[in-house]
């Protein structure tokens, strides 16, 4: 009885703490427009990207924000990916930022629990996000190109894999995410199309097209791709694919463009960092996470 009752009051915190998390979360933080997020696991709160200031800043789970990652030559940063002590983050000048560095591209590396900066690495074609594999390599999508790069430990950057579908006239390769069957997995954000990438091999995946695909998330349920409509002709929305048979387990619209994905423990969270008004010219202090 005593071993019984054990179990149920720790089942009764567990799910009192999962409810304690709210489903949405506001947040505010002047002119940030987040665009990539990550889940710190070490801290239990969400970090954040910023088109406008080039930083990363931590959200809480209550809203609250402060800044993590400042004071760098990052115009705007994109894609975050947390791996183990490190932070890394895809960065460059697409014209959104305070400032211009014309060309820009690169991957910054950080120490995750003070913010300083350890590395930064040039990544051509425009850098936009980044997964890493068990052994601390980082791949990097190159949106203007057609070339995914592998970073070593060591910000040793070589190509990993090219083939003429990863790019196109307009913007190509973007979201990324390491499938621990051994691969990576990369959305084109113009047209939609999934592909699995090992070294120098691309393939398409039996997946529906996705135009707008954005960010990629792997989570127990299967392979969150989030979709929006800022400068291709997709929806707002968030899908569910199998990753199995890679075809659609479910699919949401949303009510904003959102960006990408972050999986925590009390479940995943699509990042709306109002982008939309952005690409309109427009500011705005406010952002969500919903889960």
């Amino acid at each position: 009885m005593r071993v019984l009752l054990t179990v149920l009051t720790v089942l009764v915190l567990f799910t009192g703490t999962a409810q304690a998390t709210p489903r949405h979360i506001e947040a505010r933080s002047p002119s940030l427009h987040p665009e990539g997020v990550a889940w710190d696991s070490s801290r239990g709160q969400f970090l954040v990207s910023s088109l406008r200031h080039g930083t990363v800043s931590l959200v809480g789970t209550n809203g609250r924000v402060r800044p993590l990652v400042t004071g760098t030559h990052m115009v705007s940063t994109f894609g975050l990916q947390v791996d183990g002590g490190r932070l890394l983050v895809a960065y460059g000048d697409i014209g959104f930022g305070e400032r211009s560095v014309p060309g820009q591209s690169g991957l910054g590396i950080f120490d995750l629990r003070t913010g300083r900066a350890l590395k930064f690495v040039d990544i051509p074609n425009g850098a936009n996000d980044v997964a890493v594999d068990p052994f601390g390599n980082a791949y990097v999508t190159g949106t203007s190109g057609d070339t995914i790069w592998k970073v070593g430990r060591d910000g040793t950057a070589t190509p990993y894999a090219r083939d003429p579908r990863l790019g196109g006239t307009s913007f190509g390769n973007n979201g990324i995410v390491w499938d621990p069957r051994g691969f990576l997995v990369t959305g084109h954000y113009t047209n939609g199309t999934l592909f699995k990438v090992t070294l120098n091999r691309v393939e398409e995946l039996p997946a529906p097209k996705l135009p707008g695909a954005d960010g990629l998330t792997l989570t127990p349920q299967g392979l969150v791709v989030v979709t929006n409509s800022l400068a291709a002709p997709g929806k707002n929305a968030v899908t569910v694919l199998d990753t199995r048979t890679w075809q659609v387990k479910s699919q949401r619209d949303w009510r904003t463009a959102p960006t990408t994905a972050a999986r925590t423990p009390h479940g995943t969270y699509v990042l709306s960092g109002r982008v939309d008004l952005l690409v309109k010219g427009e500011t705005t202090d406010e952002f969500s996470l919903d889960r």
